[in-house]
């Protein structure tokens, strides 16, 4: 018992303080608007292709790295009114509405989760690295889709109604929303790590250890 017991408290300790390392790292406000910003990058685009009745822009504020400013415009309300300035010889302004993500509860905090159980896993450095980065655009995804799910029960509103899926659509959607809580985003972030890191000599190894101890 022991003998399973000392190495797995060592890994957790382990995991433990170089987790809380890298979530002081990431609280610094440069590396923090640092992540932001990259995180935005490809979002942005492809956000805007899968939401493509809309205007929408990614920004942050300056102020805060755990804060992702969504701006957004129907993109048929902006042609009628361009359209009515043109016929009433006039300029128009369109103003854009405001949403936020978190950033840190979205992403930062459980990527960082996942970095962390990945650089103590026993694999080999290419292979680790490998994993990582297909564990990083798996997970990165999931967060897109929630970020998706977020911004498609929001245009389903009636007084921004730049999109109407129906009732049942919104339902299955606002449903979907509901279940990622941040209890599941760890749950996925942990069966991201087991599926990566353990393959099938793994975890016939770990089954048999288990088993011995529990005889």
């Amino acid at each position: 018992m022991s003998a399973f017991l000392r190495p797995a408290l060592k890994f957790f300790l382990a995991f433990f303080l170089l987790y809380a390392v890298l979530t002081g790292i990431s609280l610094i406000p440069q590396v923090g608007f640092f992540c932001n910003n990259l995180y935005q990058q490809p979002t942005e685009p492809i956000l805007k292709r899968l939401l493509s009745k809309a205007y929408l822009q990614l920004k942050t504020d300056g102020t805060d790295p755990d804060t992702i400013w969504i701006e957004y415009a129907s993109k048929k309300l902006v042609m009628e009114q361009m359209t009515q300035a043109k016929e009433g010889q006039r300029s128009v302004m369109v103003q854009g509405i405001n949403s936020y993500v978190q950033f840190y509860n979205l992403f930062l905090t459980f990527y960082l989760f996942f970095i962390a159980l990945m650089v103590l896993s026993p694999l080999t450095f290419w292979t680790k690295m490998g994993r990582m980065a297909i564990g990083t655009v798996i997970f990165y995804g999931y967060t897109v889709f929630k970020v998706w799910l977020q911004l498609m029960s929001t245009f389903n509103e009636p007084e921004i109604a730049i999109y109407n899926t129906g009732e049942f659509a919104l339902r299955i959607i606002r449903s979907t929303l509901s279940g990622m809580t941040l209890g599941v985003n760890i749950l996925v972030v942990l069966v991201l790590w087991i599926v990566l890191v353990f393959n099938k000599d793994n975890w016939a190894a770990f089954m048999q250890k288990v088993a011995s101890i529990r005889s």
